[in-house]
């Protein structure tokens, strides 16, 4: 290791910070070493030019004739953009929705519902009409927040099914992917 290489990395000693430690690797394994340090540094530059959806499963109704619940991960293309709708033909109605949980009695809560006697600290869900999703950024429909309402599933949607989902952005844009449809106790993809 060079002078200047050993005082560079001695600088966030100096600064309260621990120094950086090296593995010892043999000579020829050193550019494969800093070539995988390389390859987890992203730009903005590697953001997809469209929108992605990843991750996505539908939980199905532990009670048939109950709505099932949809998740995906959203990832932002190289400009903003807006989900408005969401639809499948496995189901006869899909809306977007957003779990909130309630104030104190008679209090309105951040989205201007006011709760009732004894329902604070409950939650309940809302419709939203539009999704924004900024470009570059990843938004997260998940259990216990944004998530999808699947309405009169087609009851022929079973564990491990692979259900289609339709995403409609407001400039026009749409964007298909499959969800894995998995039993109402059952865990989701990660």
């Amino acid at each position: 290791m060079s002078a200047t290489t050993a005082a560079a990395l001695a600088r966030p000693a100096r600064l309260g910070l621990p120094a950086l430690r090296l593995p010892a690797l043999p000579r020829p394994f050193l550019p494969l070493f800093a070539l995988s340090l390389l390859a987890g540094c992203g730009t903005a530059a590697e953001a997809p030019a469209e929108p992605q959806a990843q991750k996505a499963w539908v939980r199905l109704p532990a009670v048939p004739g109950r709505p099932a619940a949809g998740y995906l991960t959203l990832v932002g293309g190289n400009k903003d953009a807006t989900l408005v709708a969401v639809t499948t033909p496995a189901a006869a109605r899909t809306e977007l929705h957003e779990t909130m949980k309630m104030d104190a009695p008679g209090a309105p809560d951040h989205a201007g519902h006011e709760a009732m006697a004894g329902m604070s600290g409950a939650t309940t869900m809302r419709p939203v009409k539009a999704l924004p999703l900024p470009a570059g950024q990843t938004v997260k429909l998940a259990p216990g927040g944004l998530h999808l309402m699947l309405f009169d599933m087609d009851a022929k949607v079973a564990p491990g099914a692979s259900v289609p989902l339709r995403l409609a952005f407001a400039d026009g844009r749409t964007l298909e992917t499959q969800a894995k449809a998995v039993a109402a106790g059952d865990a989701g993809v990660e």
